[in-house]
């Protein structure tokens, strides 16, 4: 059995909200070897070499839209991936790869970014900020040191840059940016 927490390419299903305008709906995933647990059903999805896990929360609906839940976690972009190949899949479109996927360094600094970007709407401060996800040595750094430190400059830049990613700016990854 797989568990979710640990496994980015598994997708997550529940009923779409009220008003939702998509088609998609269980229906459309085949037949597949599943595992009903206390938490959802757990499915295989295998096709030729291709392979999806979906888990599918209780008390989803078989014939409303479906939506995909993605938590912000440490493996956020994954999960998108993984969500676009199921809808390519559910859709009959190409299954095809992210027209320009994150660097390796890109997807670092995009988890980066949303965990700074947590920290700082629970109101933790930059040297806290710091600390966490750069390097716990600048809570033992003086005023003076932290005020011209590198690790405070970039965590600046980091909730700075994840706010305006929230703000509309997500938009600039939809088209490669």
């Amino acid at each position: 059995m797989w568990e979710f927490n640990v496994l980015p390419a598994a997708v997550m299903l529940t009923t779409a909200p009220h008003g939702t305008v998509s088609t998609i709906t269980l229906d459309r995933i085949p037949s597949a070897p599943a595992v009903e647990r206390e938490d959802g059903r757990h499915t295989l999805w295998r096709e030729a070499s291709d392979e999806q896990r979906i888990w599918i929360l209780p008390d989803t609906n078989p014939s409303a839209p479906i939506a995909a839940v993605i938590p912000f976690d440490m493996h956020v972009a994954q999960r998108v991936e993984a969500v676009l190949h199921l809808w390519h899949r559910l859709t009959d479109a190409a299954v095809r790869p992210v027209v320009s996927p994150l660097t390796e360094q890109q997807r670092r600094r995009m988890i980066l970014m949303l965990r700074a970007l947590d920290g700082h709407q629970q109101q933790a401060t930059y040297r806290d900020l710091a600390a966490t996800l750069l390097d716990p040595d600048v809570r033992t750094q003086s005023r003076r040191d932290w005020l011209t430190s590198s690790y405070r400059s970039q965590i600046i830049r980091l909730v700075k840059d994840a706010v305006g990613r929230m703000q509309g700016g997500y938009r600039d990854l939809l088209i490669g940016q």
